[in-house]
């Protein structure tokens, strides 16, 4: 049973009311057609169509006057066989009878002149009451009437078994029409609404544990189609941040467990005098979570707030930010970028300086001494190169894994600037590569010409 506020009653209760609408209105227009309810109503519109029927039967002689009623004409017969309750006659212009059904009868009431005759009027004949319709019929010259009667009691006949059985068949019609209309609406609602029903129980069903399932859209309406794979979009959103948040608190965990296990037994133990190494410990978690907490962040689609950004400006404000590390590392930080390849693209800002930073720095790190950092905007293009010893061919698969080191690497990061790197190049919709430059090692970032038009995958995503 449709439960009130549901669709399938809102719809039924649409279809049926359209239908009332629609059995009203042709009711009304059936009720205006045959109102031949009253008795005075009968009778005038039923002489008016035997006054049709006559005048197409008439015949006139070569001088357009009337002489007969053609005796083949199907209203003939009526006035043969019952004679007695239906009446005609044809007069001339000064009401004297021409023919008719009876010979020489003039239908008038009596003590009224023919000029004065209404063309509707009241008689008796024969104890009979009868109601007659006179009207003027076409002739050549000269003017001729026709005159048609009909008793009270045929008409009232013709009402009860004619006009009478309309009406009901009007009212019974409509209303079995309701009734098949709205069973059949139901079933067919039922019907198409029942893979509705199964989406939603599969929804409740979805749970952190299996948030990886998704709702089948197989056998749906099409009006509700979109509406599902609107909340499966909205699955593939709520999982991908629940992945983030796991493997942010498994990263975390991972990756502080050792650290906070050294500090905790050089504590125990009394190493306090080496507090030079428990600093350094403290300052490597805090840059652990620190990129943990980046990583997380830039995972997220929705904290990204994209606009045009002019590439070259966040390049030299990294080059500003990193120039300290790199003077220490005794690394020059050179930037080549030609005005016509510096035309803004849609990116988030922040994301961008840490793209920029993230690569800069590790370029930093893996350079020669007293070796150069390059970082080149070319059109659609951005590339970050050293100088150093570049990058062995089976590691370079591994490069964007979290917490992936080389066996090589020159610190004691986290593992997670690539990682970073990759996520934010991912959401904007690019592409990054590495690779050698011999020497040295290559980050290069290609960007579609959609970026400079004005648009994001997250932007596209969202409209």
């Amino acid at each position: 049973m449709a439960r009130p506020g549901s669709i399938r009653l809102q719809l039924m209760l649409a279809y049926v009311a359209g239908l009332g609408l629609v059995l009203a209105v042709a009711t009304v227009m059936v009720l205006y057609v045959f109102d031949w309810d009253s008795p005075d109503t009968t009778a005038k519109k039923g002489l008016t169509l035997q006054a049709g029927w006559i005048e197409e039967s008439i015949q006139y002689d070569a001088a357009g006057h009337p002489v007969r009623l053609d005796p083949e004409a199907e209203a003939a017969w009526i006035y043969t066989h019952i004679a007695n309750d239906v009446k005609y006659a044809v007069l001339d212009g000064r009401g004297k009878p021409l023919f008719g059904s009876a010979p020489r009868e003039v239908l008038m009431p009596p003590g009224l002149e023919f000029a004065h005759l209404p063309s509707i009027a009241h008689l008796t004949i024969d104890g009979v009451p009868f109601t007659v319709l006179t009207k003027r019929l076409p002739g050549k010259g000269a003017h001729y009437y026709l005159q048609v009667a009909g008793s009270d009691r045929i008409n009232t006949l013709f009402r009860r078994s004619i006009v009478r059985p309309i009406y009901k068949a009007v009212a019974w019609v409509s209303g079995v029409s309701l009734l098949v209309l709205f069973g059949v609406v139901h079933l067919t609602l039922r019907r198409s609404l029942r893979q509705l029903q199964q989406a939603s129980r599969a929804a409740a069903q979805i749970e952190p544990s299996n948030l990886s399932s998704r709702l089948d859209t197989h056998g749906l309406p099409s009006e509700l189609t979109p509406l599902v794979e609107a909340f499966n979009k909205a699955l593939d959103r709520l999982e991908h941040g629940y992945r983030v948040q796991q493997e942010f608190l498994a990263g975390a965990a991972h990756e502080l467990k050792t650290p906070l296990a050294l500090i905790r037994g050089q504590i125990e133990l009394g190493g306090t005098s080496d507090r030079a190494a428990l600093l350094a410990d403290v300052d490597m978690m805090a840059r652990q979570v620190h990129q943990l907490l980046h990583l997380a962040d830039v995972s997220e689609s929705h904290n990204y707030v994209f606009e045009r950004t002019s590439l070259p400006a966040v390049a030299a404000e990294v080059i500003a930010y990193l120039g300290r590390l790199a003077d220490r590392r005794g690394v020059t930080l050179r930037m080549s970028a030609h005005k016509q390849d510096g035309e803004p693209v849609l990116a988030d800002r922040s994301a961008v300086f840490i793209l920029l930073k993230n690569l800069v720095e590790n370029a930093i790190r893996h350079a020669s001494a007293a070796g150069t950092v390059l970082v080149a905007i070319e059109q659609g293009i951005l590339y970050v190169q050293d100088d150093g010893p570049g990058i062995a061919e089976q590691d370079l698969d591994k490069l964007y894994v979290r917490f992936w080191r080389g066996a090589d690497r020159r610190d004691d990061g986290a593992g997670l600037g690539l990682a970073i790197c990759h996520e934010i190049v991912a959401t904007h919709g690019w592409t990054i590569e590495a690779g050698n430059a011999w020497p040295g090692a290559r980050f290069t970032i290609r960007f579609p010409k959609s970026a400079v038009a004005g648009k994001s995958p997250v932007m596209e995503e969202a409209a």
